[in-house]
């Protein structure tokens, strides 16, 4: 090898640049991070430049390029976070635009399917639009309007599709109350909670919350859930755990008190809130609730809802701020009990209490939506515990959402006029006083244009968003790079890089051996003073037993196999069995090394014999007049004796 000692020059391409370092617009190519061009436009092969460079100042080259890439994508991502952000209000205000012009109190109709029970009915009373219901029933025709009806062939999909946009008014800050009315029977329950193939409100809402967050947004979100029910005028607590004795367990569910703060605020105390950091979790606390809701059988349903349940999810809205306040909304479902008339339901006793617990809430909520519909001053929010809890979900700067639920049997004639009577008082409305067509044609254009503004301005986030994750990944790639070249090791790192065999050799030294390992485990446990024996006892081991000691060595070389007794007993010379099993033996040992570590010894445990392996570090020994035997592992502790 060649080592030459004149400065070394060498050719480098002009383009050998990881990135630009003078930024350009950020619109002038939208294809391109930081004014990069992409890679289908640069050229197949970069030319050689006549220009030679000392290699010596190549790396600083490098060095200062690297640090103005990362201030460029440094101050892109910052310019598209900007972008972010105000795509974000502007699609917030488009939403809320929407909502207020279709109302902020929103009722809708639901027509039950037939059931098989109702086949044999002929004549169909209700009969349903668009936007309004019919009901004939004794040569009269009644009509209610609604916000919007959904038939008997309307599936969970459809409502959802309707309740949608509600829910990113409440991710949007907004407090949101959706609750579903009607009779016993009419699916209120199938359309909060569904089954398993065709998932309900509740379901569906947590999931599509969990799905607008992964968008990641200019914000983060964090949630949190809480079940009650309102039973007979009291709280219970759904997702509280069981204590431990039946007696107090209606005591624990129970003990929960409305209070509200001076900023309008409605906090229960006492109610079970558990965060819910993903879907999966969700879901489980909501199964758990639905399972202690109360329901019991009367003539109408199977398994009526005995009560209110009510679902609440609180969500934490932070900003890119982190010493800024999160903003807090409240997202409400409420499964409301069944309307009912108490002499078809036939209920006596406990469930004729329930029911009417229930009707005189419900008449309460219903003067609650309606006050509120007509803006009164006062409107009656005390009258019941359901509304009291619901205050701040209901109020100013609140958004509504009533499903109505109706049968289309004639023997539940009465009960459906009763429910959409109870909706036309809520929606607070007269069918006078309905909207003209071209004012209804002018809203829907209206609506439909900024619904056009919402998704194009969702579609515009979505993009920064895929570029904002690209300049983050860049970044990193960047500073990873910088990092490992350019940034000087720790002292201990350089220590460790420079004299690496001697921190094998520490390393080896300061491991000891196995054997070492036994020899200072051997030494750490000496017997007792008075259990060694002394010099003249050592002295006065005659030849014979010399020779025991020997043969039994042989006999454990060659049969690999032991005698065992128990460690309170002692082995003798004079004992007839063992004299007769060293007679048997061979009389020369293979081993002539009385040095060589034993592994196993003689021992007898009654009549029979054992085997048992030994440290090699243990010897067999003998004294006057008995053959002892030195084992630790079976000699007993002094506190056995006491």
């Amino acid at each position: 090898m060649f080592i030459s000692t004149e400065t070394e020059q060498i050719p480098l391409p002009q383009n050998h640049v990881k990135e630009s370092s003078t930024p350009s617009p950020m619109g002038s190519n939208p294809d391109s991070l930081n004014g990069l061009s992409p890679v289908s436009e640069l050229p197949d092969s970069l030319p050689l430049s006549t220009v030679f460079c000392d290699v010596n100042v190549v790396p600083e080259q490098e060095k200062s390029e690297l640090e103005q890439s990362i201030k460029n994508l440094e101050g892109e991502i910052a310019q598209l976070r900007l972008k972010q952000r105000s795509l974000d209000e502007k699609r917030r205000e488009t939403l809320n635009k929407i909502v207020d012009i279709k109302g902020t109190i929103r009722v809708f109709c639901r027509v039950r399917p037939f059931l098989w029970t109702d086949r044999r009915r002929i004549q169909e009373p209700v009969s349903s639009e668009l936007d309004r219901v019919v009901v004939r029933s004794s040569g009269s025709r009644k009509e209610f309007g609604f916000d919007k009806v959904f038939h008997q062939a309307a599936n969970q999909e459809d409502i959802f599709g309707e309740v949608e946009p509600i829910l990113r008014s409440a991710l949007d800050g907004h407090n949101v109350c959706i609750f579903a009315y009607g009779q016993t029977g009419t699916g209120k329950t199938y359309t909060m909670d569904g089954t398993a193939v065709q998932p309900g409100i509740v379901p569906r809402a947590l999931e599509e919350l969990f799905h607008q967050v992964s968008l990641g947004n200019s914000s983060s979100f964090t949630f949190s859930m809480s079940m009650l029910e309102v039973y007979m005028g009291n709280l219970r607590d759904l997702l509280a755990s069981k204590p431990a004795s039946r007696a107090n367990e209606t005591v624990a569910r129970c003990n929960l008190n409305i209070q509200t703060d001076p900023k309008g605020s409605v906090e229960i105390e006492g109610l079970t809130e558990v965060e819910i950091p993903d879907l999966a979790k969700a879901r489980w606390w909501y199964t758990k609730g639905r399972r202690v809701r109360t329901t019991s059988w009367t003539n109408v349903n199977e398994a009526s809802s005995r009560s209110h349940c009510l679902t609440r999810i609180i969500i934490s809205r932070h900003g890119d701020a982190p010493e800024a306040r999160p903003k807090v909304s409240k997202l409400w479902m409420v499964d409301l009990g069944g309307s009912e008339r108490l002499l078809k339901t036939g209920a006596t006793g406990q469930t004729l209490d329930e029911g009417r617990a229930i009707n005189l809430s419900l008449s309460a909520l219903g003067d609650v939506i309606a006050a509120l519909r007509r803006k009164r001053g006062h409107v009656p929010y005390r009258n019941s515990k359901l509304t009291q809890i619901l205050k701040d979900s209901l109020g100013d700067g609140s958004k509504v959402l009533m499903l109505v639920h109706i049968s289309p049997s004639q023997e539940d004639v009465g009960e459906t006029i009763c429910s959409l009577s109870f909706a036309k008082r809520a929606r607070a409305v007269e069918s006078s006083r309905e909207l003209p067509e071209d004012l209804k044609k002018q809203k829907e254009e209206r609506i439909s244009e900024l619904e056009e503004n919402t998704r194009e301005a969702e579609e515009e986030c979505q993009k920064i968003t895929c570029q904002i994750k690209k300049a983050e990944f860049l970044l990193s790639e960047n500073k990873k790079l910088y990092s490992t070249s350019y940034e000087i090791p720790d002292e201990n790192e350089e220590k460790s890089t420079e004299s690496p065999k001697e921190d094998v050799k520490d390393h080896v030294i300061e491991t000891p051996k196995i054997t070492q390992k036994a020899m200072k485990q051997s030494t750490h446990r000496p017997l007792p003073r008075f259990m060694t024996s002394t010099v003249a006892s050592r002295e006065r081991q005659s030849a014979a037993e010399r020779e025991i000691v020997k043969r039994a060595r042989s006999l454990r070389s060659e049969a690999r196999s032991s005698v065992q007794f128990s460690g309170s007993q002692s082995l003798s010379f004079s004992d007839p069995r063992f004299r007769a099993f060293l007679r048997h033996s061979r009389k020369n040992s293979r081993f002539k090394d009385t040095n060589a570590p034993a592994t196993e010894s003689p021992r007898c445990n009654g009549s029979a014999l054992k085997t048992i392996s030994l440290p090699r570090s243990k010897m067999v020994t003998s004294s006057d007049p008995n053959l002892r035997v030195t084992l630790s592992r079976h000699r007993r502790r002094m506190s056995d004796f006491v």
